[in-house]
């Protein structure tokens, strides 16, 4: 029986391959016989002309196998591996993996199994066929029928031809015997496995950064070089390379891969949206900062927000001129009748201490807590309060911010920040309901003055070329992956960050760069943000960074979850405007994200920030939030 081996890379690589001295095949009786032979397919780069390395009676010693120990010449996104079973004939002509061209590229099999009975006769080519077997085997000879097929249908590609439809052939063929097999069309590397598992196969997607290499069986071993260390893969076998990860396909199972990710299952196993992240604990707070109890209130006069209604937005509260806490609060009219199932209401209570060794004399703060007010989020009521007064100036930057400018001059110890929110969001399908160009494509095209006004937005942070080169050919794996697609390239990208990436606080800093998030594979949202922006503005779609909160828990048994302010990203989009993408929970920005502040990066838009010109040191920082439900009974 053969034994079978696919790769499928995110990004094009060279895996050094090594051959084992199991190619020579061991009899029943223990004695080790004629070589078993061995076969490679891949596709240079990334071109759809695929080669072809193989010898149907070699082992491991032979000449011909050391060209594999220079694997980093036959860089590419797919391998297809197939070691030959002992009772086959050894002619090269017989000799798998096969390739044909068709339809302006190069398809690639591999089969390990028998048909049984007249197959030739039931899997017929016609009588005058586009192709035709040149060697005696049912492997070539369905290999012929399924691209026949194609080609009498109008197929161009797999996707064309349709993954049902391909499943349902594969079942045809898999009714005459034994059949795992490996197919590609240089894009999708198509796996199936025997209806009836007479012979297994296992797969396992491995992310960065990869612990566990070199990867080994009785045939082989792979290695990745370590310049290639940050590449995600996906690797069939029929038998396992590693004794951890690996999980066995089901009977007439067929699995669709492309760029190192699982696009197509056709028994539903691999549920592409919902499938859990490769870490096995996440935290439950999506924030950077760890929650906190909230504080008890600043001073005895800080009731709760007005519940009452009516009054419009009230005048701007002047500064105090005396020593004490300052306050902002405004409250609007509900409109009776805005509420629907379309909208959420939710409340917002975010507090921020600060304290000091010794006594602040003098300093300069900037608060950025104001929630947006626009078309998809209303601020019904806003509540601001300061422990300490100064001279205040309140207005909106070049972002469209609200900000509050705090000069102190009177001595401080301790400074806390009260800023408390109700807000009506309804936000509506962001891609499917606004988006009236659903097939835009990468990349995208800006007429001279919407590039002027996006400038901001597409340059990638300053980081040395090769590390933007990495981020960039990270990116363009799913484009690629995608066809190129802009809405389905954005959200695998979005839910890819999700999966593949550990939340893991602690681990970085203001300074860490999307290079070093990408190849750590480790971070909390503000990394995760900056990646994809990096990412999209490298693929030049204009993207910024966002500051809000998020309700990720709440549910009716337990409707209050206390985070940390939370960061996105949000993407000018033709069409649909700026869309908020989550990559931290793999999700479209919706009805549980309230927006507060963004910019070209987390500086622009830091909730809270400050100066101290005099006086001062030992700083210690805590920051709680808490995000609820706001009924209409309340």
């Amino acid at each position: 029986m053969s034994d079978l081996l696919a790769l499928s890379f995110d990004s094009v690589t060279a895996p050094a391959i090594s051959l084992k001295e199991a190619l020579v095949h061991q009899d029943s009786t223990g004695d080790f016989g004629a070589p078993r032979g061995w076969g490679f397919g891949w596709y240079p780069g990334v071109e759809m002309a695929g080669q072809i390395l193989k010898d149907p009676a070699t082992g491991a010693e032979d000449p011909a196998v050391g060209v594999l120990r220079d694997w980093n010449r036959f860089g590419s996104t797919t391998f297809i591996c197939h070691f030959r079973g002992p009772a086959h004939h050894r002619t090269q002509s017989d000799a798998q993996p096969f390739l044909r061209n068709f339809s302006g590229r190069a398809w690639i099999i591999a089969h390990s199994g028998t048909l049984e009975g007249d197959w030739r006769h039931k899997l017929p080519l016609g009588e005058k066929p586009v192709f035709e077997p040149v060697g005696r085997t049912d492997t070539e000879h369905l290999f012929c029928w399924i691209l026949n097929r194609m080609q009498a249908e109008g197929s161009r590609s797999m996707a064309e031809h349709g993954l049902d439809r391909l499943a349902a052939d594969l079942k045809e063929i898999n009714q005459l015997g034994q059949l795992n097999l490996l197919l590609t069309d240089g894009q999708s590397l198509a796996v199936y496995h025997d209806a009836e598992a007479r012979q297994p196969i296992f797969w396992s997607r491995r992310a960065p950064p990869h612990v566990q290499m070199p990867m080994e069986n009785n045939v082989l071993a792979l290695e990745l070089e370590p310049h290639q260390a940050h590449h995600t893969f996906i690797a069939f076998a029929t038998e396992q390379l590693s004794e951890d990860a690996w999980v066995r396909m089901s009977p007439g199972q067929l699995l669709v891969s492309r760029r190192g990710q699982i696009i197509w299952d056709n028994l539903g196993v691999w549920d592409h949206p919902d499938i859990p992240r490769l870490q096995s604990a996440q935290p439950a707070a999506t924030g950077d900062n760890p929650s906190l109890e909230l504080f008890p209130p600043l001073a005895p006069a800080y009731a709760p927000l007005n519940q009452e209604a009516g009054g419009d937005v009230g005048p701007e509260p002047e500064s105090s001129t005396e020593s004490g806490p300052w306050r902002l609060h405004w409250h609007t009219r509900n409109t009776p009748g805005v509420h629907d199932s379309a909208q959420r209401t939710l409340h917002v209570l975010h507090e921020t201490r600060y304290r000091y060794e010794r006594p602040v004399q003098a300093s300069h703060h900037v608060l950025r807590l104001q929630p947006v007010q626009d078309i998809h989020q209303t601020v019904e009521e806003f509540d601001l309060r300061l422990s300490v007064d100064g001279q205040v100036h309140r207005f909106e930057d070049v972002f469209g911010n609200q900000n509050l400018e705090l000069n102190v001059t009177q001595p401080f110890t301790e400074f806390s920040v009260r800023a408390e929110s109700r807000i009506r969001v309804s936000y509506v399908p962001a891609l499917d309901a606004r988006t009236p160009h659903r097939r835009e494509q990468i990349p995208l095209v800006w007429m001279p003055w919407q590039r002027q006004m996006m400038q901001a937005y597409l340059l990638p942070p300053e980081l040395p070329e090769s590390h933007l080169t990495e981020i960039s050919d990270f990116a363009l794996s799913f484009a690629d992956r995608n066809d190129y697609n802009l809405r389905d390239t954005l959200i695998d990208m979005n839910r890819t960050i999700y999966r593949d990436f550990e939340y893991l606080p602690g681990v970085t800093d203001l300074e860490t760069t999307p290079y070093e998030i990408l190849t750590r594979r480790k971070g909390v949202c503000q990394d995760f943000a900056n990646l994809l922006i990096c990412m999209a503005r490298l693929m030049n779609i204009p993207a910024r960074y966002r500051v809000g909160y998020i309700d990720t828990l709440a549910t009716p048994e337990n409707p209050v979850q206390s985070e940390a302010s939370h960061a996105w990203t949000e993407l000018y989009l033709p069409g649909a405007g700026w869309v908020g993408f989550d990559p931290t929970n793999g999700k479209l920005v919706g009805q549980e994200h309230v927006r507060i502040a963004c910019g070209r990066n987390y500086r622009d838009a830091t909730p809270t920030m400050g100066t101290l010109y005099k006086g001062g040191g030992g700083e210690t920082l805590e920051v709680a939030v808490k995000v609820e439900h706001w009924e209409e009974s309340d």
